[in-house]
């Protein structure tokens, strides 16, 4: 399944060296992986319905990797690639599993 995520970091203030302001820098304590919440529901859906599938994240992987899922096709997240069928949208993944489910 191929979604898209957003990096936040989480920055704290070190002092640096005490009575010397110039040294007190910024630095990145955390980084949080926020995923666009049609991505998230569809992850969850797929979960709960106990479908095992592989998660490309096209925030986070090489230029090579995106060219190649432009030209298989996938312009929107979330999209699901299930038994060589292209399913592209929340309504539409939520509409198959229910048919799996069956």
């Amino acid at each position: 399944m191929y979604v898209k995520s957003e990096k936040i970091p989480i920055v704290q203030f070190g002092e640096g060296i005490s009575g010397h302001p110039c040294t007190g820098a910024y630095r990145v304590k955390e980084i949080i992986e926020n995923f666009k919440p049609e991505d998230r529901e569809a992850m969850e859906l797929l979960d709960q319905a106990k479908v095992s599938y592989k998660l490309v994240n096209l925030s986070d992987c090489s230029f090579i990797t995106q060219l190649k899922a432009k030209i298989l096709g996938i312009n929107e997240t979330p999209t699901l690639i299930f038994e060589s069928e292209k399913i592209k949208g929340i309504q539409n993944i939520r509409q198959r599993i229910s048919q799996i489910k069956r």
